[in-house]
């Protein structure tokens, strides 16, 4: 068979004769291209919205723009390489790569049974991996503690599973024992996640946790190298934050208790192999070296949504020196009928006016609990002592004034019940024309200043955060009372309301907006934010919770 000169267009394109005719050698593009006619909808929410992102190696991403998501359409029904067997694609083939890789799954593991012991307050026994294994990872210290168990399972299998034909080979492994199952890099090289996800709810005990790690799309690494970025990643078909990763969970009863990076560490020939895509790169001074990597790869523990609490909102209403209003506000606030049962958990800080006296005449409402402190410590420890003292499944925080709302709770707490967030921010410019939400008769220079920091803190806190809002100063801040597992909050002024919405952010909850009504109060009516004291720490704390 004799070559024959490429299209000019592409130079790569070769062409043989074959029989008496002419046939392409195929390009890596094409090949893998056309290995994948199969498009499907998005694995987190199911919905037909993607949006084109780019090809790599004849792979076709897109973004659901619904979720978030970024995946592969079309994706390939079957693959010729096992993806889960570690061994087996020789990444690991030299001895240092090896235990490097088995040191860090032992510390991932390590981090899971602190987790798991953490909340329900017994040791993890009886754990089952899933997905990326190397047979070593159960010979580890904390393996043999917690009794790990590795399924060596292949990508057919896991097709299966997905919906092309159903099997029970992982029903056996998955007894009433079993206290967590690990998703090792799964759901994202699985075609159907859902399927995934279906059948193995259906398997576990309704006590068992599910621990799940992937590549964070929301990561560093991923913000950086953008489509260079899967290069670390072959073989995977879908890319999750932890955002849509957790609204996945949810639609399998199940609720995020923490998540954070992974971290790994490889020689530096591995790391310049896997950037270069080249097999091997040896023969150079320190290329044995271990150095810390940060992939982007992210890990999450689950446990199952308690079904039995009915919901409750609790309302958390901290007060100082509010002596004009806080009676009217507490009135309106308990004539305000919503849908579910409510808390009111008033924190009185020792005012010096009459607040206090005020409050009390309260105090025997079967809706209300009343905390008295000793000493004013700030507005962000009051709310950390009433969100330590609620009882509801709903948490909202309520200022002791009429700048906000009482009728917007209801537009607040939808989304909510119908379990499309987990958190909801009550914005005070969306949807407006005009951003400036703050209007003081006696004070235009500071009513200037304020609305400009508010677009500065959105703008700052979208940009570190990858999301997109308008308002993170708002008081409506409303989330299911799941959202505050594992998160220390330790603000205790106005610096709280930012460091709540950081870290609900890097704990997995993207907040959903809704428009809501706002008139301020100007200082000489008893506005107390100030801006050294209150302003620069709350600017400070969107860089502090975000590395």
């Amino acid at each position: 068979m004799s070559e024959r000169g490429s299209s000019s267009a592409n130079p790569t394109v070769k062409m043989r004769e074959d029989r008496g005719g002419f046939v392409f050698d195929l390009t890596p593009a094409v090949a893998a291209s056309r290995l994948r006619s199969h498009y499907v909808d998005c694995p987190v929410c199911q919905a037909d919205h993607s949006q084109y992102l780019f090809h790599r190696t004849g792979v076709r991403f897109v973004r659901c723009s619904n979720c978030g998501i970024v995946y592969v359409s079309p994706a390939a029904r079957s693959r010729s390489v096992n993806w889960f067997d570690i061994a087996r694609l020789g990444q690991h083939d030299r001895p240092e790569d090896r235990a490097l890789c088995i040191t860090d799954f032992d510390e991932l593991l390590e981090r899971f049974a602190a987790e798991f012991a953490r909340v329900e307050g017994r040791p993890l026994k009886n754990v089952v991996l899933l997905g990326r294994f190397l047979k070593d990872f159960a010979q580890t210290p904390t393996a043999r503690k917690v009794g790990l168990v590795v399924v060596a399972a292949t990508d057919h299998e896991f097709s299966a599973l997905a919906g092309e034909s159903r099997v029970d080979w992982a029903t056996p492994r998955l007894g009433p024992d079993v206290d967590l199952v690990i998703l090792n890099e799964t759901l994202e090289a699985c075609s159907d996640p859902n399927a995934v996800l279906r059948q193995l709810t259906a398997a576990l005990s309704p006590t068992a946790w599910v621990g799940v790690t992937y590549s964070n799309s929301h990561s560093l690494p991923a913000a950086l190298l953008r489509r260079y970025w899967p290069s670390f990643f072959d073989f995977k078909t879908a890319f999750f934050n932890t955002s849509n990763l957790a609204a996945l969970m949810t639609r399998f009863g199940f609720v995020l208790t923490s998540q954070g990076p992974v971290h790994e560490h490889h020689t530096v020939d591995y790391v310049l192999a896997r950037l270069t895509r080249k097999a091997k790169r040896r023969g150079f001074v320190g290329a044995a070296t271990t150095v810390p990597v940060r992939t982007g790869a992210h890990a999450a523990t689950f446990r199952r949504r308690t079904e039995a609490q009915a919901e409750k909102l609790s309302i958390i209403f901290p007060c100082f020196n509010e002596e004009t209003y806080v009676g009217a506000v507490l009135e309106a606030l308990l004539a305000k009928q919503i849908k579910i049962p409510k808390e009111v958990i008033i924190v009185e800080s020792n005012s010096t006016d009459g607040t206090r006296a005020i409050v009390q005449r309260f105090a025997s409402h079967p809706d209300v609990k009343v905390i008295l402190e000793d000493k004013p410590r700030g507005k962000g420890h009051a709310v950390r002592t009433g969100l330590a003292a609620a009882t509801g499944s709903i948490i909202l925080i309520q200022d002791a004034d009429f700048e906000y709302d009482l009728d917007d709770y209801d537009a607040l707490l939808e989304p909510i019940l119908q379990r499309k967030t987990s958190f909801v921010l009550g914005s005070r410019s969306l949807g407006l024309d005009d951003w400036k939400v703050r209007r003081f008769a006696q004070n235009h220079a500071k009513e200037l200043m304020l609305n400009f920091a508010q677009l500065v803190f959105a703008k700052t806190f979208n940009t570190l955060y990858q999301k997109r809002t308008t308002d993170i100063n708002t008081m409506f801040k409303v989330f299911r009372a799941e959202c505050l597992e594992g998160l220390d909050l330790r603000g205790d002024r106005f610096e709280l309301d930012i460091e709540l919405v950081c870290k609900l952010v890097r704990n997995g909850n993207t907040p959903m907006e809704v428009p809501v009504n706002y008139v301020a109060r100007g200082f000489e009516e008893g506005k107390k934010i100030s801006f050294v004291r209150d302003a620069l720490p709350s600017y400070w704390a969107i860089f502090k919770y975000r590395f």
